[in-house]
């Protein structure tokens, strides 16, 4: 149902006719990144939320982007809410690990550009509700972004997440690494609007007794649009919405939802 909703309010949106026509978008995927850093004096505010049709789960990000000094550098932070069953069934939400980034512009050429990003996991989620691991852990991906063409461009990612001695909700410990893969193809329609389809893996372990832990990998296919218009000299708006499918063994665990974007992108100073 709510899915049908948000189809219903952001389609028309999302296929209204783009007037200004300026630079191409970039750095707008939904779940994957794109190797493009904030140009000098640029914000960038991300949201994201990603709904399940029939577990009625839900996760929702809001991201904040910020370069320091150049493009070179850049720093942001994530911060997650989910909603999901407990252990008896019942629904609860709370906010999830939040990620301190920091992304390096390694280069950035009309071809290709690569952006590594290193990252600190706090704990601020409760680990006794599921939320979080309870430690601090680490994180690191490799932004690769491959112009093709005028028309197509290609994304790809990988990473890992290590954390040192996570917690489940019996206070169990034992320490959890998993990776990330991810690859995307982005066809531009116009400048200002595109068709773009996502390939996202990850394999993740979890807590299951002291020193065990159980791994578990999902599949991702996200096909969607994305559409951008700008708001005076100096603000561009970017919403956009996917559809999401579970391949393989997650066609069952992640069934099928639906994935909406949006971004407000300034020049503040």
């Amino acid at each position: 149902m709510l899915g049908k909703t948000i189809l219903k309010i952001f389609v028309p949106f999302l296929i209204t006719p783009v007037v200004v026509f300026a630079a191409p978008v970039k750095d707008n995927s939904f779940l994957i990144e794109e190797a493009y850093n904030q140009e000098e004096g640029v914000l960038q505010f991300i949201q994201g939320f990603q709904y399940s049709d029939r577990s009625n789960d839900w996760n929702y990000t809001f991201t904040n982007e910020i370069p320091l000094g150049g493009e070179a550098h850049q720093i942001s932070y994530v911060i997650p809410v989910n909603k999901s069953l407990d252990q008896n069934g019942a629904d609860q939400t709370g906010i999830d690990d939040v990620l301190i980034n920091y992304r390096y512009q390694l280069f950035n050429n009309q071809m290709i550009s690569m952006a590594p990003r290193l990252s600190l996991i706090m704990p601020t989620g409760d680990y006794q509700k599921g939320f979080g691991s309870g430690v601090l852990g680490l994180q690191f991906n490799q932004s690769v972004s491959i112009t093709l063409n005028d028309k197509w461009a290609n994304h790809w990612n990988l990473g890992f997440t290590y954390l040192p001695d996570a917690k489940n909700a019996a206070d169990q410990k034992a320490s959890l690494f998993g990776y990330n893969f991810a690859s995307s193809v982005v066809y531009f329609m116009t400048e200002k609007t595109n068709l773009l389809c996502e390939f996202v893996f990850n394999s993740q372990e979890e807590v299951i007794g002291e020193g065990q832990k159980a791994e578990g990998t999902s599949y991702l296919l996200v096909p969607g649009i994305r559409t951008a218009f700008d708001v005076g000299e100096e603000t561009e708006i970017v919403p956009g919405l996917g559809a999401v499918f579970g391949l393989g063994p997650s066609a069952v665990e992640h069934e099928t939802g639906v994935f909406v974007y949006l971004s407000v992108e300034s020049k503040l100073w």
